[in-house]
């Protein structure tokens, strides 16, 4: 029988300032570590990493688009309801 595993990470309400660090700290540290796997990429084999380019477009994209709610909001009117489940699975599943 296969077993499945689901961490469940986060399931919470923040207030804007809680998400703000929360969400935008996760998204800084996706796009450092694909700028990171980029650059080795362009270091070692003399051309960009074509996923983590992708991946770079989409997290800056996303971080922009958060950063723009959360300037629009309203410290006393936020709050931010996050789910973050992490569930292993192969690239076939």
């Amino acid at each position: 029988m296969k077993k499945i595993y689901v961490i469940d990470l986060v399931n919470s309400l923040f207030s804007k300032e809680d998400a703000t660090e929360l969400i935008l700290g996760l998204l800084e540290y996706k796009i450092d570590v694909h700028s990171r796997k980029n650059f080795s990429s362009q270091v070692k084999f003399g051309h960009e990493d074509e996923e983590s380019k992708y991946r770079l477009e989409k997290l800056t994209t996303a971080r922009d688009a958060i950063k723009e709610v959360l300037e629009k909001t309203k410290d006393s009117h936020f709050k931010l309801c996050a789910e973050l489940t992490i569930e292993p699975k192969g690239r076939l599943n």
